[in-house]
This record gives C-alpha cells, sequence and structure tokens, in this order.
C-alpha cells in the first residue's frame, strides 16, 4: 500500500519563509514606526536633560542661599583682595563646595583663600575631578576643558554685577536681601555650553579668560551655530555671553532660588560692545535681570 504524505511540494499548509515583497514591507512599516518613534524619543531625552539642568541650579540656588546666612553675603564670583587678584584664583563654585554635599572634596582641596596664592595653573589631581552638580548633560562636551588648563568642564556662570568682583577687579559680593531690585527679579548663575561656546572651568577663574566664571549679556542668547566648529571665530565678548543646548532657551538660577528658562529670543540691548563691564543700562528686560540695582520693572519674559 502506498503511504500519501500530508502534503505535496509546493502545495503544503505553510511556508517556511516570506516573499520578496512581504520582506520589503515589513522593512517599509518598520522604517516607517522608528521614524516615529525617534522625535519622541528625543523629546523625552531633552526634557530629561532640563530637568537635571533644573535640579543643578536648585542644588546651585540652595548652596549660595546656604553660604548667605554663614557668611552675611554671597560668594564671590573670584575670591580677590585690595591687593592681590591672583589668576588662576579660586571662584564662587569651589567656596560653595561644602554646601552641595562636597565638604570632604573641599577640605581634600583645602583652598588657600588668603587671595594671594590662587590657585594652581593646572588642574591636582583633586581638581581634576568633574561634579555632576556643575555639567548641563543636554552639553556633550568634553570632561576636561582645554580652553583653561585642563580644569573640569562646567556648564554654569555667575552674574558678575552680583557676586563680583567690581571693575578693578575688587571683591563685591552681594547680600541677597540688599539685592534693591528684588532677589526674584535678578540672575544669579547662567548656562553656557561647551559645544557651541567655550563653557567655564569648575572651581577657578583661569587665567586664560574671565569667561572662565563669569557671564555677560553681550548681543543675545546661544548666538554660535550648532554647525560651527566649537570656539571657532569666538571672539572675547562672545566667549563671555550665555546659551544652552536646550534648543530655544537658556537656563538661570534667579537669586530667590527659583529657576527659570528664558527664551532666547528675549528683550535685550545688542547695540554695544558685548564686553561691556557694568553691561548696558538701556531699560530691556534682560539687562534689567542682570543689573541687582537698576530700579526698572521687568515685566514679564
Amino acid at each position: 500500500m502506498t503511504r500519501l504524505s500530508s502534503g505535496r511540494q509546493g502545495f503544503g499548509k505553510w511556508r517556511a519563509a516570506f516573499t520578496l515583497i512581504e520582506l520589503l514591507v515589513v522593512i517599509a512599516i518598520i522604517a516607517i514606526l522608528i521614524g516615529l518613534l525617534l522625535p519622541a524619543v528625543q523629546k523625552v531625552r531633552a526634557a530629561a536633560s532640563r530637568i537635571q539642568c533644573s535640579n543643578n541650579f536648585k542644588q546651585m540656588g540652595l548652596a549660595c542661599h546656604g553660604y548667605n546666612d554663614l557668611n552675611g553675603a554671597l560668594p564671590t564670583g573670584w575670591l580677590t583682595s585690595a591687593a592681590s587678584q591672583p589668576s588662576p584664583g579660586w571662584s564662587w563654585q569651589t567656596l560653595i563646595l561644602p554646601f552641595i554635599e562636597q565638604d570632604a572634596l573641599y577640605k581634600q582641596i583645602n583652598p588657600d583663600l588668603t587671595a594671594a596664592t590662587g590657585a594652581p595653573a593646572s588642574p591636582t589631581a583633586v581638581t581634576s575631578i568633574p561634579l555632576k552638580t556643575y555639567r548641563c548633560p543636554a552639553d556633550g562636551g568634553q570632561i576636561n576643558n582645554s580652553n583653561f588648563g585642563g580644569y573640569p568642564t562646567s556648564n554654569y556662570v555667575c552674574n558678575r554685577e552680583v557676586l563680583g568682583p567690581d571693575a578693578s577687579n575688587k571683591p563685591a559680593p552681594m547680600a541677597i536681601q540688599n539685592i534693591q531690585d528684588g532677589s526674584s527679579n535678578t540672575i544669579l548663575i547662567g548656562e553656557r555650553d561647551f559645544t557651541q561656546n567655550v563653557g567655564a572651568s569648575t572651581y577657578v577663574r583661569h587665567s586664560g579668560s574671565s569667561c572662565s566664571f563669569e557671564g555677560r549679556p553681550g548681543k543675545g542668547l546661544s548666538r554660535r551655530n550648532p554647525n560651527s566648529p566649537p570656539t571657532t571665530g569666538l571672539g572675547p565678548c562672545e566667549r563671555l555671553e550665555y546659551g544652552s543646548l536646550h534648543g530655544g532657551v537658556t537656563g538661570f538660577l534667579f537669586g530667590d532660588g527659583s529657576v527659570r528658562m528664558i527664551a532666547n529670543g528675549i528683550d535685550m540691548d545688542t547695540s554695544l560692545d558685548g564686553c561691556a563691564y557694568p553691561a548696558s543700562t538701556a531699560n530691556r528686560t534682560f539687562q534689567n535681570l542682570i543689573h541687582p540695582n537698576d530700579g526698572n520693572p521687568v515685566g514679564n519674559f
């Protein structure tokens, strides 16, 4: 008796592979789904970066208030004295270390705050340690800042008109309670990225430039072309400007401890030299947020 198979070649109940057309359709569907998914992932990452950056600002805000309560004034932007302006010199970021739960690191650094000695031109083993609190996750720039002696990169710079020093490089830190325009209307710290600009340096005011610790209004926020190589063609005034990679906004910490993401198109005076210190006294929104005692209302921004 001849046994019959359950199916003959070419007439089986199922196939072991897709046809070419089916495979192409599946690939096209997967490509469409990936195309729809990527923008959503990018938005989630951008939102997460903003949240982390805001948390960094909040920690620095609490630290500045803690320092103010203990010392009667905010930390000076760069440690100077009537007789000496050391460069490199310890910056506000070093002074607030004990207030951001880095007291052990502060003790290891053991900075000489007599002002005459200053800080090393190059980082030591201890001051080579990057701090997450001083880094914005939106900035993929390198860990060590080659613009400032190889010190760890920072993305945060202070408003020198509040923390000082003054135009003669003499100490001039204000107390929060002495900000006449109101602490909620005055910027303490802002962002500067390393990818499009020069960033800042953790721990010190470096000899390379005062932009290593401070920011100035300049002629706009985040003006650099993201397609340009980092620091190419940057003049000293552009290097002092604030900016970020958050897309359309730049983060700032205000004197009352609040954090604001300010639109890069905020009303501001761009007519004067961006290096000017103090900044333009024009009654424009961003300049009013920089000046602590100009008496001009800021309105909505």
